[in-house]
């Protein structure tokens, strides 16, 4: 089989098949894209209630005015998770606004 011997008068329907194919495929790339957009906020906004929930008090030793290492190993990972809560709400922002218009 070959386009131009077989084919030649089917066109138009093969065009149709393959268009309506890519809008199905666009459709469902997009509420996927959309659906994981509104995960990476909330799972951020969730990142951030967490950080609030669990952020260590400065406790100071009484000699030498320094902070425990265990608070503050606790608090780099505190700014740490911050920093990932942020770069989920960029993706999310990304997401919503460039790749689902």
């Amino acid at each position: 089989m070959s386009w131009g011997a077989d084919l030649w008068d089917s066109y138009h329907s093969v065009v149709g098949h393959v268009a309506k194919g890519t809008t199905d495929l666009v459709d469902v790339y997009g509420k996927f894209v959309k659906e994981k957009a509104e995960l990476e906020k909330e799972y951020a906004k969730c990142l951030r209630k967490l950080i609030a929930k669990y952020e260590p008090r400065r406790i100071k030793k009484e000699n030498n005015n320094e902070e425990l290492s265990e608070n503050s190993g606790f608090r780099t990972f505190m700014i740490e998770t911050g920093y990932q809560a942020g770069q989920h709400e960029l993706l999310a922002e990304h997401l919503s606004k460039v790749v689902v218009k």
